[in-house]
């Protein structure tokens, strides 16, 4: 890993292999966060097994890893914010991977909808139901079928290329509650002041 991003706009998805050329998305990255988080736990300059891909496109800091690595002791509560960040990242990874193996393709996609409006910051999501398809695991034909239930609902507008999410409450009622886990551990790990009880 030679450099370290601190995404400012876009949407990157950091994949797991499943088979020789298949890789299945295990978390996003957005506005909210980096690549590059291995650096943070093992401080080691070494190649991490997942693979990065921009899915839409924006901008980003870049910092070469090694000079990361040297100013990252002398700035305790920048670490302190990416150890939170990291605690964020291993709930939403654990998180998917139930949400997976459980619920039904239409709540996984309401909900990965839901996560990369939120990382992207916008309601417009500039991705194919191809993509979508790898992303999730699944085949590109029943990625169509349920985005095309949930337009008919006035949830979303799925158009080529984009998919507009029109109303998140409803599209939130869709998903299964692990959208709302993953949302509530990042309001309680990286929002100040997030009003949040410890219990909830």
């Amino acid at each position: 890993m030679e450099y370290v991003y601190f995404v400012e706009h876009g949407l990157v998805s950091v994949s797991a292999r499943v088979e020789k050329d298949r890789f299945v998305e295990a978390w996003l990255i957005g506005s909210e966060g980096m690549i590059g988080t291995p650096l943070v736990l093992t401080e080691i300059d070494q190649s991490p097994p997942h693979r990065r891909v921009v899915q839409v496109g924006g901008t980003a800091i870049r910092l070469p890893a090694r000079e990361f690595l040297s100013m990252l002791p002398k700035l305790p509560t920048l670490k302190r914010v990416l150890l939170r960040y990291v605690d964020v990242i291993l709930l939403q990874t654990s998180q998917s991977g139930v949400c997976n193996a459980v619920h039904s393709l239409k709540q996984r996609l309401a909900r990965w909808l839901l996560v990369a409006s939120n990382a992207l910051e916008d309601d417009k999501l500039p991705l194919t139901h191809e993509v979508l398809g790898h992303l999730l695991g699944v085949r590109r034909a029943s990625v169509t079928e349920c985005l095309d239930v949930l337009e008919k609902g006035g949830l979303i507008h799925s158009s080529r290329g984009l998919v507009s999410i029109i109303d998140a409450t409803l599209l939130r009622q869709v998903s299964c509650a692990c959208f709302d886990t993953i949302a509530r551990e990042y309001r309680r790990q990286l929002i100040p002041d997030h009003g949040i009880k410890e219990d909830e």
